[in-house]
């Protein structure tokens, strides 16, 4: 096993074969999970949200759909690049760091959806965006973050698979070091070769809503899928955590 470099995520998540190998991601999921959540949440017309770690922007237009004003932010300019292109007159994209403070804030609710947090060493950074979060809300303001359940995901998936998509080759291992899920790509496209690694940290749900509580967040549900029923430590895919502003 090759130890994963500190910032793996500044190189692939801005490379086309990040985004050959995810295209096709589920929209027709996406478009289910935010019509529960927003209406789960009682979001109406012309609320402002904010998608952190939006990509490519799916969840983003999913969003504005419900009249919502929807500001998307991610490191990858690649990504935010496409959600430009892709964007209405309700949604507006940036390139920012979550570590970093917001330079919007105000907001009713937001969401960090798909597992996008959890890529630091250093556990202090994982508890700073979640400050910079709180801080970007408004006072009584909704949080929704969507993370893997490493217990299920452990058990269940398979530790490897082959894929071949675009004529690209992705020969994926998925494997636990260092308290990190850690996925390696080994790209394969005529006679490129190169490997590439995703990697998120282990947390319990005892664990998240720690975190949560820590940066001043009141937990108010916890849901174990995109359809929102109850967690499941034994059954659930997701650890969906919906916190609020106090």
């Amino acid at each position: 096993m090759t130890k994963v470099t500190e910032n793996w995520f500044k190189t692939w998540f801005d490379t086309n074969y990040y985004h050959i190998l995810y295209k096709h991601r589920d929209n027709e999921e996406a478009t289910l999970f935010i019509g529960k959540l927003v209406n789960k949440l009682k979001l109406s017309p012309g609320l402002k949200v904010a998608d952190i770690c939006c990509g490519k922007g799916r969840h983003s237009l999913e969003l504005s759909h419900y009249g919502l004003k929807v500001w998307g932010m991610d490191l990858s300019d690649n990504s935010i690049q496409y959600a430009k292109s892709m964007a209405n007159e309700l949604t507006s994209f940036d390139v920012h760091d979550m570590r970093i403070p917001f330079p919007q804030n105000d907001f009713d609710a937001v969401f960090n959806l798909f597992t996008s947090f959890g890529y630091f060493e250093n556990p202090l950074q994982d508890q700073q965006c979640l400050e910079n979060i709180f801080n970007a809300l408004k006072s009584g303001g909704t949080f929704i973050q969507d993370y893997i359940h490493a217990t299920y995901f452990t058990q269940n998936f398979p530790l490897s698979e082959e894929k071949l998509i675009d004529q690209v080759s992705f020969g994926i291992s998925k494997y636990v070091q260092d308290g990190f899920i850690v996925k390696e790509i080994k790209v394969r496209d005529d006679q490129f070769e190169d490997v590439f690694f995703e990697r998120v940290k282990i947390y319990t749900l005892d664990e998240l809503v720690d975190l949560h509580e820590k940066a001043g967040f009141l937990v108010e549900n916890v849901f174990g899928d995109y359809h929102l029923n109850a967690f499941s430590a034994k059954e659930s895919q997701r650890i969906i955590i919906n916190s609020r502003k106090k």
